[in-house]
């Protein structure tokens, strides 16, 4: 059953430091994350629609590519061999077994955050666009007038919401860049783990 919960509990487990037993805390750089959304966000405020096309195109791309990652790994499961040639060698599986399951968890959790920044994205293209602000306009007159609201908390409500609504979507874009770098790279490592184990069993 898919779980959000879940993925991000797995994708944090493949953080340690030589075994699983020693695991290494993502605080800091979630909290690095945190600080630049904020600031870039506050300062924006308010993304031009070119950006947010842009970044929803890339996350798009991206995830395209990552699901041919996941769909690859599926299909082609480790199969224990019949015997194997040396402690070497079953060690070795054995660690290309388990990365094998880290790599796909990776992916799966970038694919959850960039199908987040993509959702993201596309509410800032819809509040941004020209009828939503004019019928935000009108609702925003409409509660003032018989509510005696001062119109001005109303613009610093819709001032505030931008600013957050622009950090998070900030925050999902750095999150799956720096998930997808590090997907990438421990992709590469396992089919080079995977290639050399080929190669032993060749000979």
């Amino acid at each position: 059953m898919f779980s959000i919960v879940d993925i991000v509990r797995r994708d944090a487990a493949t953080y340690y430091q030589g075994e699983p037993s020693n695991p290494l805390s993502r605080s800091k750089t979630l909290c690095g994350f945190t600080a630049l959304s904020l600031l870039l966000g506050f300062l924006v405020v308010t993304p031009s629609s070119d950006f947010l096309t842009g970044a929803l195109s890339a996350q798009a791309i991206l995830v395209g590519f990552s699901f041919n990652v996941l769909f690859y790994l599926v299909a082609n499961r480790l199969t224990t061999p019949a015997s194997f040639n040396g402690i070497e060698h079953e060690l070795r599986f054995e660690r290309l077994s388990t990365l094998s399951d880290e790599v796909f968890d990776n992916v799966t959790y970038f694919n959850l955050v960039a199908i987040c920044s993509a959702i993201a994205a596309l509410v800032l293209l819809l509040i941004g666009s020209q009828s939503f602000d004019g019928n935000l306009n009108r609702i925003a007159s409409f509660i003032t007038d018989r509510a005696n609201i001062d119109r001005t908390f109303l613009s610093w409500a819709k001032w505030v919401s931008s600013a957050i609504g622009l950090s998070i979507l900030i925050f999902l874009i750095a999150e799956s860049v720096y998930t997808f770098l590090r997907a990438v790279g421990r992709v590469r490592f396992y089919f080079g783990m995977l290639k050399m184990m080929n190669d032993e069993a060749g000979d």
